[in-house]
């Protein structure tokens, strides 16, 4: 009896700090601020801050083709989530509510959906569930070229092209903000 308590309680802690995954996912540590969910055994980080962002394209979730490459000229934040990821659904309405504030000031914004096995109908019921309205699509392919390990994980792109800037989890609409600023 005393064994099986201990399992319940064990799988209870266990249940309550995931991000409601349908399988399991190993767990990183956790920047202070900012709880995160990682993907097994991704590439290296290619995305360097203070170089060319890596070009990469994918299909929104309407079926407009997007290429990084041809929003050039413009500041652009790409975003990589999940549709399970509990701490990316916390910033979603950040996210939109400085996509909203910046974009009369040229700012583009990008959801991508950075895991191959999250399918697009999952997205699209999360995009609604939050109302998301900048562009969003799976790509989990630029999720790999970024070296993402992390959910969520924002990039910041000046109008040259250049990662400004990077956050790993989960940030305040201030933080947000911030570093939406660096790329105005």
């Amino acid at each position: 009896m005393r064994i099986s308590l201990l399992g319940v309680i064990v799988l209870a802690l266990a249940t309550a700090a995931g991000c409601g995954q349908p399988s399991p996912r190993p767990q990183a540590a956790r920047p202070s601020a900012a709880p995160q969910q990682i993907l097994p055994q991704q590439s290296p980080q290619e995305a360097v801050v203070g170089k060319p962002a890596p070009d990469f394209s994918f299909t929104t979730l309407d079926g407009k083709a997007i290429k990084l490459s041809d929003l050039k000229g413009k500041p652009v934040v790409v975003n990589f989530w999940a549709s399970w990821c509990h701490f990316c659904a916390q910033e979603a309405p950040d996210l939109e509510a400085a996509y909203n504030q910046y974009k009369s000031q040229g700012l583009q914004m990008l959801g991508v959906g950075a895991d191959p096995n999250d399918p697009p109908d999952a997205l699209k019921k999360k995009v609604a569930e939050l109302k998301i309205t900048y562009p969003v699509g799976p790509g989990a392919d630029a999720a790999k070229a970024y070296g993402v390990t992390g959910f969520p994980t924002t990039f910041f792109v000046d109008s040259k092209g250049v990662l400004v800037s990077q956050l790993v989890g989960a940030r305040p609409k201030a933080q947000l903000d911030a570093e939406v600023k660096k790329i105005l």
